[in-house]
């Protein structure tokens, strides 16, 4: 058995765990409020996905959370409800799940096993080693737990409102359906790229990569806008859940994409031209020449 599948069947074991003792804390929890039941539930998993990473000493064993759990939380909170399930929660469910199944086969088909980690998580661990059991649980771990949190609270609701379907419904569902589209050709183009310029350290600047610096970003942020959206045609109303969806645009905008463009600057300041020149985030028409110009650097 190679290394590659034994990580593969510790970490299906673990998550299995998570989820099961997750399962557990939700049915058995006497509250009233079921949002908290699920956030109680949803924390206790991250808390054991956590420990997990502690005893590997890698803290990548959380990274298939961000796309695993939501539609697991949707799926057995919907059952668990009893209700009969109208158009806009059929296509929230539906949509979660395709973006799900897509984003985790793009972390499968990336990752090799225990012996690599995310280079952020390793940055962070470096500058405060003494610190890194608390960092490690708030900032790579619980924050994201958190914040995706968030993002579900609005499908609950639909799931609990019973509206039926209308033109918000249908747009949010399409919004949902095209960032998941636009993050698998972004994905795919990136994989194609890094394969044709192996050995080589370059700046991809063609198919969507010339329109925006992180298309792949945009595509996860367009995707939780999209839910907001068939939540608003739901409730009828734009409320305080608008906070959802700002709150997974701004961790990209102000956290993500500047550590990772810091990153690339440090060691290769060329990349300042692509950033000149091609938009941070929403595809948009670039300064780039029309023939591909090749920068010694790297990328996503």
């Amino acid at each position: 058995m190679s290394s590659r599948t034994k990580s593969l069947l510790e970490l299906t074991i673990s998550y299995t765990i998570a989820i099961l003792v997750g399962v557990i804390v939700y049915r058995f929890l006497n509250l009233e409020s079921l949002i908290l039941r699920i956030l109680i539930a949803d924390v206790v998993a991250t808390l054991l996905i956590w420990i997990h990473g502690l005893l590997r000493r890698n803290s990548s064993v959380y990274d298939p959370y961000w796309s695993v759990i939501p539609p697991i939380i949707l799926i057995l909170v919907a059952w668990d409800l009893g209700v009969t399930l109208t158009t806009p929660s059929q296509l929230i469910i539906f949509g979660v799940s395709l973006w799900a199944v897509r984003l985790t086969y793009n972390w499968f088909i990336g990752w090799r096993d225990f012996s690599e980690q995310d280079w952020r998580y390793t940055m962070i661990k470096e500058k405060s080693p003494k610190l890194w059991p608390v960092s490690n649980l708030f900032g790579i771990m619980m924050m994201p737990t958190l914040i995706v949190f968030i993002q579900l609270v609005a499908s609950i609701h639909v799931f609990q409102l019973g509206a039926n379907a209308n033109a918000l419904s249908y747009i949010g569902f399409l919004m949902i359906l095209l960032a998941t589209m636009i993050q698998f050709i972004a994905d795919r183009q990136m994989r194609k790229f890094k394969e044709r310029m192996k050995g080589k350290k370059a700046i991809i600047q063609e198919g969507l990569w010339k329109f925006s610096r992180h298309p792949n970003y945009f595509g996860e942020v367009t995707m939780w806008w999209g839910v907001y959206i068939i939540y608003v045609g739901a409730s009828g109303m734009l409320d305080w859940m608008i906070v959802a969806p700002i709150l997974m645009t701004a961790l990209f905008v102000f956290i993500s994409i500047p550590m990772m463009e810091k990153k690339i600057l440090k060691t290769r300041p060329q990349y300042r031209n692509y950033q000149q020149q091609v938009s941070m985030l929403i595809p948009w028409f670039s300064n780039l020449p029309k023939e591909e110009t090749t920068i010694s650097t790297s990328h996503e």
